[in-house]
């Protein structure tokens, strides 16, 4: 169904009638059903209102009762989702951010850190201790199973949230300095990352001059 969602995005009545389904079934779905129902409408970035209140308000309350069951990437989808529909939920994000700091970072993939991450800074709903938390579980893990879009939505998340971690800077930094070349970073990458170190106030002259060199460098072959 979630496929189907996606290549038939243009058919609004199509999600409005599920939406209306759905309703009074959500009590019957399992974390990783709902996760991708509300992560379905992300996409789509349809969040119409139902019987007075929005599709998203009665997505969060479902959520939070069984948050405790939610999975790696079933909480990293549905904040995405939020975010992506514009769906203020205080409540749900401060649950969510808790279930999180009690659970074994190991089984988060890359991409659902940093997805987690992107959520919590772009919704405004950053907490500090939850960045902190994360990014000692980042600074302690290898990162060659990060992609350059990882990097920068991490290195972006910190610097919006506003919060101050050096130490992942500076290993984000010697990571992407360390590389032979930044073929695989396009340039919204690279800026949000050069961004992302002004902003946080992070000096770290080789990785300026590993990107300053590539884009030198991408001028030339143009």
């Amino acid at each position: 169904i979630r496929r189907l969602f996606v290549k038939e995005s243009q058919c609004s009545p199509l999600f409005d009638s599920i939406a209306s389904s759905a309703l009074g079934m959500l009590n019957e779905f399992d974390a990783r059903h709902l996760s991708n129902l509300i992560y379905s409408f992300g996409l789509f970035e349809h969040n119409p209102d139902i019987e007075g209140e929005t599709l998203f308000n009665v997505f969060g309350d479902a959520a939070g009762k069984i948050l405790h069951t939610f999975e790696s990437q079933n909480l990293s989808n549905m904040l995405w989702a939020f975010v992506k529909v514009d769906a203020k939920n205080s409540r749900l994000f401060q649950e969510t951010g808790r279930v999180i700091s009690g659970i074994n970072l190991g089984s988060f993939k890359p991409q659902e850190l940093s997805n987690v991450l992107w959520s919590f800074a772009k919704s405004g709903e950053a907490d500090p201790e939850l960045f902190r938390v994360l990014g000692n579980h980042i600074v302690a893990r290898r990162l060659n199973d990060f992609q350059p879009q990882h990097l920068s939505n991490i290195a972006w998340a910190f610097a919006t949230a506003e919060v101050s971690y050096p130490e992942l800077f500076k290993k984000i930094g010697d990571h992407i300095a360390g590389q032979d070349r930044l073929n695989l970073f396009n340039p919204q990458s690279l800026s949000n990352i050069s961004w992302a170190f002004a902003t946080a106030g992070v000096s770290h002259p080789q990785l300026f001059n590993k990107i300053g060199n590539h884009i030198a460098g991408q001028d030339r072959l143009n």
